[in-house]
């Protein structure tokens, strides 16, 4: 009996090492996306820039109005500054003062703003990117999606940054 296990035993091995595992049948599909261009595209077509510009418009034009107020009185102190009298020159500094550390103020929260919104806009379209590489794997049968720029070389066959674009329209 136990001849026959080891017989039977040798005759699986060697049966299953002369088997040839045929290359096509572990291929696996792979694609690759250039998540750089399609996020910029995304951008552009969804209008973030005019979005985030018309959302600060208001904020952006009472800094330019303060920049602008505080130019003319620069302007005012360097053309009449030796004119005033002491007390004058003193009320128009102490005033370009307090507009300038208005102005820095309001320039400083307007873009620390404007970050956090792009910001928000960017992971929205980041969160909407991926949700449609997923799908698209997922109904492709795709089992592996690469970023554009981790890959040193790929076949151009395998970019599927326009079917990802075209799944996101």
């Amino acid at each position: 009996m136990k001849s026959f296990i080891k017989a039977a035993g040798i005759s699986l091995t060697i049966l299953s090492a002369s088997m040839p595992v045929s290359a096509a049948d572990t291929v696996q599909k792979i694609g690759y996306v250039s998540t750089g261009s399609v996020l910029a595209q995304m951008a552009k077509q969804s209008n973030v820039s005019e979005k985030l510009h018309n959302e600060f418009k208001d904020r952006i034009a009472e800094v330019e109005s303060l920049e602008k107020k505080l130019g003319m009185g620069i302007d005012k102190l360097k053309r009449n500054g030796e004119l005033m009298s002491e007390k004058e020159r003193t009320k128009l500094q102490r005033k370009l003062q307090s507009l300038d550390a208005d102005y820095k103020l309001k320039v400083n929260n307007l873009k620390e703003d404007e970050r956090k919104r792009s910001s928000e806009e960017q992971r929205q379209l980041i969160e909407k990117l991926q949700k449609t590489i997923s799908l698209l794997a997922q109904k492709e049968d795709y089992d592996l999606i690469l970023d554009r720029q981790a890959i040193l070389f790929a076949d151009p066959k395998d970019d599927i940054s326009e079917k990802v674009l075209n799944a996101i329209k």
